[in-house]
């Protein structure tokens, strides 16, 4: 019995084993990865507006940057936890530093004052409380 391309079949198919797990770990690391990178972005450009706002205005007690939480499938809404309410005036200032932030990130597209776009996804931006 000759059994000489054994080692070469017993190769190819650890080798096709071993890709397809890369491929599958790949697909589901992307994505999340995207989506760290996004909340990233956005907690440090929601607490860059916030420091500038409190520092800028004296008289407003200190706002913390709490936590960020994407949800959504498609349309993703980035909600950006605060540890008291911001003044309604200055909501506008965080949101728009926070997608100037996510912007940098690159290969986002700005589809209006709240929302980026980023690949297939769209992500909105919003302050709670």
């Amino acid at each position: 019995m000759d059994l000489r391309g054994q080692v070469s079949a017993e190769f190819l198919l650890i080798a096709s084993f071993i890709l397809i797990i890369v491929l599958v770990f790949s697909s589901i690391a992307g994505p999340q990865s995207q989506e760290n990178s996004i909340a990233a972005s956005a907690k440090e450009g929601a607490s860059s507006a916030v420091a500038e706002i409190t520092y800028s205005n004296v008289s407003m007690k200190p706002v913390k940057v709490m936590g960020v939480r994407i949800t959504g499938d498609r349309n993703k809404t980035v909600t950006i936890n605060l540890d008291s309410p911001l003044p309604q005036n200055y909501r506008a200032t965080v949101i728009n530093r926070t997608v100037e932030y996510i912007l940098n990130l690159g290969g986002c597209v700005r589809v209006n004052d709240t929302t980026v776009k980023l690949g297939d996804k769209t992500y909105t931006v919003t302050l709670s409380p």
